[in-house]
């Protein structure tokens, strides 16, 4: 081989490590540099030529690529090379949206790295290791996410000892989707995002591996509702796919851009992306992310802000395309928004024709959950319409019975900001006739969820609600008794605000909220008994009466409330705050804003259950009937002043 061969190979090399991608593919796709290259230089270079292939997202080349070198393989009965193209070909089909295909070829390359002789152990676990992370590649995107974590664990649970490299990146890229997507385990998919970045920046060939981490934190703060810092991720992403010429990619960032937009209220920036990202992918053929999916997103986004004309235009393309393809799975998107565009028509009776293709839709038997999703929405919001109309107890009845249908599906498959965002409306359905109670049940219950997993400004958004409801009692209840006409009830409930948060709007506008002013602090047992006090005010004169107001409300709402499953009550300027821990209830009183005081509430229970010397005093003084002084723990003392007082816990979870 000459040298200059060998040079225009190493520049290809070198191009790829710039992230000059086609500069590299272009020298690689001449055949004629190969030709006196040894079997292991060849190897080589043909490996970054399937690298660079799949960073393009061109899944035919890669099988073309792949089918070659296994035949070669085949022919010089070589094992290892029989690997490396089945490898290909199985990453070439799962990018072209090919998963049944892919997976037919599992246990043909499982039989081949069993065959691989005359190796290090090095390159066995390598191959091992490359051939569990397309396994869960194919899984997670083929419908098969079992596959998943059956495939990654051994990687990740040993990833300190394996080289960096580009397979350990898409291992913890996989988990963390898989995390997201399948667990709802949202601090932990950030985690594995983390890592991912931190090793992407020290491999070769990084460029492509970087932006993907950014594209995937964009994923992961969309599912906990931080529009504002997913869109800053995909940005980034945005611009380093852009750098290295990644359309497909580009494309792909374009649409989740223009949705965020959307959601943003942004219309003309999310038109303009969208639009960007159709342009893009017609020159790309079918695969796991394909043109309709932004035609769609547009046609949604249109349809919502009365663009009718828009809309119409890109549904007749929609249409078009349906009627080239027909398959089963298209035919649901396309008849969604066939929806969508009658439910945006003036005349009542398309939007006749809309809700009854709703139903339909929600009837389907399919696995095209979001759609389902949207449609429940979108039904909803054409009932809501009719209810305030009519006034009518059957539509309320069917109106409740889609939002419970709502609900399930959203709990089932992990849309819970859906979930939550469904609540509230419960909530403010509750208030037009009056159900109070109800209400604020349903406040409680979605800010478990929200906080559960870790949906921060969601948690914030339904606490000031719960709070923003407490201060109105008086409100509803002059409301009840005036006999407010169901108009005025209408707009105080606020019903039109929330559906258009719902589908219109979802970014979720954080309230400003600040830190409360502590008051008391009681830990009394389940009968009601005080067994602990700590008070926050200096003037005494007023502590004893707040005291023995507080005890009687404190009796009052382990009776009453906190056994419906409520956990604040205000009275007065006050406001009481009751967690359990059996045997006990953790009571707080403060003034100002509860978000923050619950979770200094959460960390106090969280602390005293884990430190023994604390919870074992208060077993002790339960048992006995016995009443604690704050001597008596000066580990209580410490905590209680350093969490309420001295304010110097830092939070992360605020």
């Amino acid at each position: 081989m000459s040298h200059s061969e060998l040079n225009q190979l190493s520049r290809a090399e070198e191009l790829l490590n710039q992230g000059n991608l086609e500069g590299a593919v272009e020298i690689l796709n001449d055949e004629s540099h190969f030709e006196r290259l040894s079997l292991q230089q060849k190897s080589h270079f043909q490996f970054l030529k399937g690298l660079i292939l799949f960073y393009l997202n061109k899944g035919e080349d890669l099988v073309s690529l792949g089918d070659k070198i296994y035949k070669e393989g085949q022919e010089g009965n070589d094992n290892l090379r029989s690997f490396d193209g089945l490898f290909f070909i199985v990453t070439g089909l799962a990018i072209a949206g090919k998963f049944e295909e892919a997976f037919n070829f599992f246990k043909e390359i499982e039989s081949a790295i069993k065959s691989i002789s005359n190796v290090s152990k090095e390159i066995i676990t390598q191959k091992k290791v490359r051939l569990s992370v397309i396994k869960a590649f194919v899984g997670l995107h083929g419908g098969k996410v079992d596959l998943v974590e059956k495939s990654l664990v051994w990687i990740l649970d040993s990833q300190e000892k394996f080289e960096k490299s580009f397979e350990i990146v898409q291992a913890n890229l996989l988990m963390a989707s898989y995390l997201l997507r399948v667990k709802s385990k949202f601090d932990l998919c950030r985690e594995h995002i983390k890592k991912a970045l931190s090793i992407a920046k020290e491999i070769k060939f990084n460029h492509f591996w970087i932006a993907l981490c950014h594209l995937y934190f964009g994923g992961y703060y969309v599912s906990i509702g931080e529009m504002d810092k997913s869109l800053k991720h995909n940005i980034k992403s945005l611009e380093l796919f852009k750098k290295i010429k990644s359309n497909f990619n580009t494309a792909l960032l374009l649409n989740n851009i223009g949705n965020l937009y959307g959601e943003m209220g942004e219309y003309k920036l999310a038109v303009e992306h969208l639009e960007e990202s159709i342009n893009l992918l017609e020159q790309f053929p079918q695969g796991f992310f394909s043109i309709e999916g932004s035609i769609s997103s547009l046609i949604t986004l249109a349809a919502e802000h009365g663009d009718n004309e828009r809309a119409h235009k890109y549904f007749h393309r929609l249409e078009y395309i349906y009627k080239q393809k027909k398959n089963k799975t298209f035919s649901i998107d396309y008849k969604f928004n066939k929806a969508l565009i009658l439910k945006a028509s003036s005349r009542i009776r398309d939007k006749a024709k809309a809700e009854e293709l709703f139903k339909e839709l929600i009837e389907t038997n399919t696995i095209a959950f979001d759609l389902i999703i949207k449609a429940h929405i979108h039904l909803c919001d054409i009932l809501l319409m009719e209810y305030r109309i009519n006034n009518d107890s059957e539509i309320f009845a069917e109106l409740n019975h889609y939002i419970a249908n709502l609900l399930a599906i959203a709990e089932k498959q992990r849309s819970y900001i859906v979930f939550c965002e469904c609540f509230i409306l419960q909530a403010r359905l509750a208030l037009l006739n009056f159900d109070i109670k109800p209400a604020r049940l349903f406040l409680t219950q979605a800010q478990k969820i929200a906080e559960s997993y870790s949906m921060k400004r969601l948690a914030m958004k339904i606490s000031f609600e719960h709070d923003k409801l407490l201060k109105e009692l008086d409100m509803w209840e002059n409301l009840k008794e005036s006999k407010a006409t169901f108009s005025e009830r209408w707009r105080y409930a606020g019903l039109n605000e929330q559906m258009d948060i719902i589908f219109r709007k979802r970014l979720i506008e954080v309230p400003e909220l600040s830190d409360e002013a502590p008051v008391f602090l009681l830990i009394v047992s389940e009968g009601g008994t005080p067994l602990f006090s700590y008070s926050f005010v200096e003037d005494k004169t007023i502590e004893s009466p707040i005291f023995s107001g507080f005890l009687t409300t404190v009796d009052y709402f382990i009776r009453e409330l906190f056994s419906e499953g409520l956990d604040r009550a205000i009275f007065g300027e006050y406001t009481l705050l009751m967690k359990s821990i059996p045997p006990f209830f953790i009571s707080y009183i403060f003034k100002g804003d509860s978000y923050y005081a619950i979770q200094k509430v959460n960390y106090f229970i969280e602390k005293i259950q884990k430190e023994v010397s604390i919870w074992q005093k208060l077993l002790k003084s339960f048992q006995k009937n016995q009443y604690i002084h704050l001597n008596d723990i000066p580990l209580l003392e410490s905590l209680i002043s350093e969490l309420f007082i001295t304010k110097n816990i830092k939070f992360r979870k605020f």
